[in-house]
C-alpha cells in the first residue's frame, strides 16, 4: 500500500527563485533548504575542492550578518544548521522553532545576495577544510582509496575531481575566486528555496516575497558544464597505497547513465538487492558464508551527467585479495546470469516503502525529498512518483541493467594495500588581521512567540512475569518501532572477556533454536520492511526493529524469537568473533579511537568500564558459545527487561501484542554484578606514537558523573558551553578562530554507575600542543570567568532543541527512552530535564566547572607522530609518557 500523495505548493518569482512549500503542524518545528544547481564539477580549473570551500565561506560574514550570525540564529534557539556539497549541487539546510522562521528567511536571503569574506575567515575556513582533508583522506586508513575511486573513475569529467580537492589546489585558491564564484552561481535563478513543517503558508509567501523577491536576477547566463564522459572501452587496473592498511580492500567502479535516465531505477533495486540489508547478496555470500570479506558494499551514484556503479570489499583476516576479488565478481556474474527470486525482490520493495515511511516523519526528511525530485530529476511532483517508478521495477530489468553495464570492459579496480604513498607538503599557514565590517544596513526580524512542544503521553505495565512495557504514540507515521532492553552490557563483563557483551548481541540474530538461520531471520525482518537490530553499551543491552504498522504483530513474533530461543552454534560464533577482530583490526588505526581506548583503560584500569565495548584482538579470541550462552542467560530475563511500544500503534494493541508473544516467556532468575569502579592514577600526559597518522588526535579526560546523579542537568549545560555543539568555545577556539581543526567537541560520558567526561579532536600533527593547551585554558575559563548571560541562554537552548526534536519520530523516541530505562532512570527523567534546564544559573554551572570539571584532574592523550609535537609538549606541560605501541 503506497503511502498518501505529499501535497506542497509550487511557485517561481520573478527573479527566477523556485520555492516549494509544504505544511505539517504536528511539531512546532520548520525546516529550510536552499538547493543551489552548482557543485564540484564547477569548481575553477586547478582548483579542485573549491565549491566544498565556498560552502563553508557562505556560513561567514553578508551585509547585515557578521561571521556565525547563522549560527545564532538555528543553534543557540535550539535549532540546526549545516551544509553539504555533492558533485552537482550545493545544499544549506536548517530546522528551527517555527517561530524563528521569518528570521530564517531574511538571513538565507542576505547571504544570497550580500555574502562578504576577508581574508582573516578566508584564510581559517581553508585551514579548516585542509583538516577536514587530513581527517578524511589521510588519517582515516581507508581514505585513499574512496579518493582515488573518485579520482579514478572518470577520464575527461570534472567528476573527477574528488568533492574535497587535495592540499595543493586549495592552496591555489584566492578571495577573487570566491568572489566571482558567487556572483556566477549563487543567485536566484539557480536556486531552490524549501520550507516545510509549521508554517502559515500565505505568510510564509509573504516573507519569501518580501525578502528573496528583492534580489535581483543577473543579466549574465549561468555557465554548465557541458563535458561528456566517454565509454569505458577497456578494463582499467590500478594498485593504490596507504601507510598502514589494516586490511586490504578493492573497490571497482562501472560507468552508467544519469539519475533521469529510464534505467536509473533498476540500477537503484540492483544496488539494494546486492548490499542492502545482512539478506543481501555480497553480504550472504563473501562476509557471511565464504567468510572472505570484513565489509562488502555497493553503491548506485546516479549524478545529473552520468554515474557510476561502485562495489567495495575490504577482506577478512588472514584472506587473499586475489580470492576475494574473484568471488565478488562471480556474484557480479550471479545477477547477470538468473533473476532475482520474487521473495527478493519483494523484500527490495518493503524496504522502499519503509524508507519513504521514515522519510516523511520529519519536516527535514520531506524538504529533502522535494529539493532531490525538484533539482536533480527537474520536476517536484516526482516526491509522490519515485516510489510507484522504483516498485515497478521487475526481475527482467535488474538483469538487464546488470548485464549492460556490469561488464570487464567498463569496469575500473583499484587493489588497496599497504605501501608508500605520497603526503602532500605542509603548507604555510596564512593569517590576516580581523576585518572591521561595516554595521549592518537592515537589523533582523525578530522572531514571534514559541509553540511548546507536546511530550508524548506515556503508559507504563508490566505482564504477570514481570516484562515491563513501555508504549507512546506517534499516530500518523505509518510506522512502529519496538525495542527490547535489559540491563547488564559490558559494565559486568570482566577485562579478560572484554566484548562479550557486544558479540552476544549480535549473535541474538544470527539463528534460533527453532530452526531459522541467520540468513533466514534477516531475510524475514526485511521481508517486512525492516531490520533486527542488536547492541550493546556499557550498561545495558538491546533488540530493535521499526516495520510498516500492519507488520507490526509479525516483527514482534520475530524479535520475541531470537530473544528468548537464539541458537548461539559453534560455526555461528566463530564467524561473529572473526568479524568482531576484523572490526577492532581497522579501528585500532584510526587516531581517534586509540585515544579514546586508552584514556578508558588509564582511568578504569582493568575493571568493566575500562574495557573497549568492541573488545580487543586478544579478549575476543578466547570467547566461546558457552561464555555466549551464559551471559545471555544472566541478562535476558523477563522480569528486568522492557519492552518499548512507539509509533502508529494504540496502548491496548501494544500490550496486547506483548502478551501474545511474550507472556510466556519465562526464565530463572540470576544475580546480575554491580561493575566495579575505582579511578586509576594516571600520568598528566601520555603519547602514543605513531608515526604514520595522517593528523594527531588530541583528548583531555578526567572522571564525571554517574548519569542518575542531580547535579546532571547542570553537568549538560557546561558541557555545552564547553564542547556541546559547533557554537561551543572549544570548537570556536580551535576550529572557527584559529582553523586548526574540522571540528572539537566534547562530552560529560556519563554512565549508571561512574562517568569519563573527554574532549577532542584531531588536528595534524605540529598543531597537537597547541590544541591540548587549549582545551586545558578552556576548562579553566569556565570555571573562573564570568559566563554572560547571552551565551548561557543560547548553550541551554541548544541542549534543549535536539532534545525535543528526538521525539518527533518513533526512532528517535524509543532510543530516548530505551536510554533511560538502560541507565535506571524514570521515564519521567526527559520532562525534568526539559523542565530543569532553562532555570540553571552561571553561579551553577561555575561551582560544577571548578568541582567536578577542575582543570587539576585533567589528563592529556595524544596519538600521533610524537616527533613533530613533543618538544612544543614538553615545553607546555613538562615530560611526557611515551608508548610506542599499546595492545588494550
Amino acid at each position: 500500500m503506497l503511502p498518501p500523495p505529499l501535497v506542497f505548493r509550487r511557485r517561481v518569482l520573478p527573479n527566477g527563485l523556485v520555492v516549494l512549500t509544504h505544511e505539517d503542524h504536528k511539531s512546532p518545528t520548520v525546516a529550510l533548504q536552499v538547493w543551489y544547481k552548482v557543485g564540484a564539477k564547477d569548481d575553477p580549473a586547478g582548483k579542485s575542492g573549491f565549491a566544498h570551500l565556498f560552502e563553508h565561506l557562505m556560513f561567514k560574514r553578508s551585509k547585515n550578518m557578521p561571521d556565525e550570525q547563522l549560527d545564532r540564529f538555528t543553534e543557540d534557539v535550539g535549532g540546526e544548521n549545516n551544509a553539504y556539497t555533492t558533485p552537482d549541487v550545493t545544499v544549506y539546510h536548517e530546522v528551527v522553532p517555527s517561530n524563528h522562521l521569518e528570521r530564517l528567511l531574511w538571513a538565507e536571503a542576505d547571504r544570497m545576495a550580500s555574502l562578504q569574506v576577508d581574508e582573516s575567515n578566508f584564510f581559517s575556513e581553508r585551514d579548516v577544510v585542509k583538516e577536514e582533508y587530513r581527517q578524511g583522506v589521510l588519517a582515516n586508513p581507508y581514505g585513499r582509496l574512496d579518493d582515488a575511486l573518485e579520482s579514478g573513475s572518470w577520464s575527461i569529467h570534472p567528476y573527477k575531481r574528488p568533492v574535497i580537492g587535495n592540499i595543493a589546489e586549495l592552496d591555489a585558491a584566492t578571495l577573487d575566486d570566491v568572489r566571482a564564484f558567487h556572483a556566477t552561481f549563487y543567485r536566484p535563478d539557480n536556486a531552490v528555496l524549501i520550507v516545510t513543517g509549521d508554517l502559515d503558508p500565505a505568510q510564509c509567501d509573504r516573507w519569501i516575497d518580501q525578502y528573496f523577491g528583492r534580489i535581483t536576477r543577473p543579466e549574465s547566463t549561468i555557465p554548465r558544464v557541458t563535458v561528456k564522459e566517454p565509454a569505458r572501452r577497456a578494463a582499467q587496473r590500478r594498485e593504490v597505497h596507504g601507510p598502514s592498511v589494516p586490511l586490504p580492500a578493492l573497490a571497482l567502479s562501472f560507468l552508467v547513465p544519469n539519475q533521469r535516465h529510464p534505467d536509473a531505477p533498476a540500477l537503484q533495486l540492483l544496488d539494494s538487492l546486492l548490499s542492502s540489508g545482512e539478506s543481501a547478496r555480497l553480504h550472504q555470500s563473501l562476509v557471511y558464508k565464504q567468510q572472505l570479506a570484513s565489509e562488502a558494499s555497493t553503491g548506485a551514484d546516479l549524478r545529473t551527467d552520468a554515474g557510476m556503479f561502485t562495489v567495495h570489499c575490504t577482506t577478512a583476516g588472514g584472506k587473499s585479495l586475489d580470492v576475494l576479488l574473484r568471488a565478488t565478481l562471480a556474484e557480479l556474474e550471479k545477477v547477470k546470469r538468473q533473476p532475482v527470486s520474487p521473495k527478493e525482490l519483494a523484500r527490495a520493495r518493503t524496504r522502499l516503502l519503509a524508507g519513504t515511511l521514515h522519510e516523511r516523519e520529519t519536516a527535514e526528511g520531506v524538504a529533502g525529498a522535494l529539493g532531490t525530485a525538484e533539482v536533480l530529476f527537474g520536476r517536484a511532483e516526482r516526491v509522490n512518483t519515485e516510489l510507484p517508478e522504483l516498485l515497478a521495477v521487475t526481475a527482467a530489468d535488474i538483469q538487464r541493467v546488470a548485464q549492460r553495464y556490469l561488464t570487464e570492459k567498463n569496469s575500473l579496480l583499484i587493489r588497496y594495500t599497504t605501501g608508500k604513498a605520497s603526503e602532500p607538503p605542509l603548507s604555510p599557514k596564512k593569517t590576516a588581521p580581523k576585518a572591521t565590517p561595516p554595521p549592518p544596513e537592515e537589523p533582523a526580524p525578530t522572531p514571534s512567540a514559541p509553540r511548546p512542544a507536546r511530550l508524548p503521553v506515556l503508559t507504563d505495565r508490566s505482564l504477570a512475569n514481570g516484562l515491563r512495557v513501555v508504549h507512546a504514540a506517534r499516530p500518523g507515521s505509518g510506522l512502529v518501532t519496538l525495542e527490547l532492553v535489559v540491563p547488564g552490557g559490558s559494565g559486568i563483563v570482566p577485562a579478560a572477556k572484554a566484548g562479550l557483551a557486544s558479540l552476544t548481541a549480535t549473535l541474538l540474530t544470527r539463528g534460533t533454536t527453532t530452526g531459522k538461520t541467520a540468513p533466514q531471520l534477516a531475510a524475514e525482518a526485511e521481508a517486512l520492511g525492516g531490520s533486527l537490530g542488536a547492541g550493546a553499551d556499557s550498561d545495558s543491552l538491546s533488540v530493535g526493529i521499526t516495520v510498516p504498522q500492519g507488520n507490526a504483530a509479525a516483527a514482534l513474533a520475530l524479535l520475541a524469537e531470537v530473544v528468548q530461543k537464539p541458537a548461539f552454534s559453534q560455526d555461528e560464533v566463530a564467524r561473529a568473533k572473526s568479524e568482531a577482530i576484523d572490526e577492532v583490526t581497522q579501528a585500532l588505526e584510526e587516531p581517534s579511537t586509540l585515544a579514546r581506548g586508552i584514556a578508558q583503560r588509564l582511568f578504569f584500569g582493568t575493571s568493566s568500564y575500562g574495557n573497549r565495548l568492541g573488545g580487543l584482538p586478544s579478549t575476543l579470541a578466547k570467547l566461546g558459545a558457552g561464555e555466549v550462552r551464559g551471559y545471555w542467560q544472566q541478562v535476558f530475563t523477563p522480569h528486568r527487561a522492557t519492552l518499548i511500544v512507539t509509533g502508529d500503534l494504540t496502548a491496548a494493541a501494544a500490550l496486547a501484542l506483548a502478551q501474545r508473544h511474550l507472556g510466556s516467556w519465562r526464565t530463572k532468575p540470576l544475580p546480575l554484578p554491580t561493575p566495579g569502579v575505582a579511578f586509576q592514577k594516571v600520568p598528566p600526559v601520555v603519547v602514543l606514537d605513531k608515526p604514520d597518522a595522517g593528523q594527531a588526535a588530541v583528548l583531555l579526560a578526567l572522571p564525571s558523573l554517574r548519569r542518575a546523579d542531580p547535579s546532571y542537568a547542570i553537568g549538560e549545560v557546561a558541557n555545552s558551553l564547553l564542547g556541546g555543539g559547533y557554537s561551543s568555545r572549544v570548537n570556536r577556539m580551535v576550529r572557527i578562530e584559529r582553523g586548526l581543526s574540522y571540528g572539537a567537541g566534547s562530552g560529560l560520558g556519563t554512565r549508571r554507575y561512574a562517568g569519563l567526561f573527554q574532549l577532542s579532536c584531531q588536528t595534524k600533527n605540529e598543531s597537537a600542543a597547541e590544541v591540548a593547551t587549549l582545551f586545558v585554558d578552556a576548562l579553566k575559563n569556565l570555571a573562573t570567568a564570568p559566563i554572560p548571560e547571552t551565551e548561557l541562554a543560547a548553550r541551554k537552548s541548544a541542549l534543549l532543541g535536539p532534545l525535543t526534536r528526538e521525539l518527533e519520530t518513533g526512532t528517535g523516541l524509543a532510543g530516548a527512552l530505551s536510554e533511560r530505562v538502560g541507565d535506571g532512570l524514570p521515564l519521567d527523567e526527559l520532562a525534568q530535564l526539559l523542565a530543569t534546564i532553562p532555570s540553571i544559573t552561571e553561579a551553577q554551572v561555575q561551582a560544577f566547572a571548578a568541582q567536578t570539571l577542575a582543570a587539576e584532574k585533567a589528563r592529556i592523550v595524544i596519538v600521533g607522530d610524537a616527533k613533530q609535537f613533543r618538544p612544543a609538549l614538553e615545553k607546555a606541560f613538562g615530560p611526557v609518557t611515551v608508548w610506542k605501541k599499546w595492545s588494550g
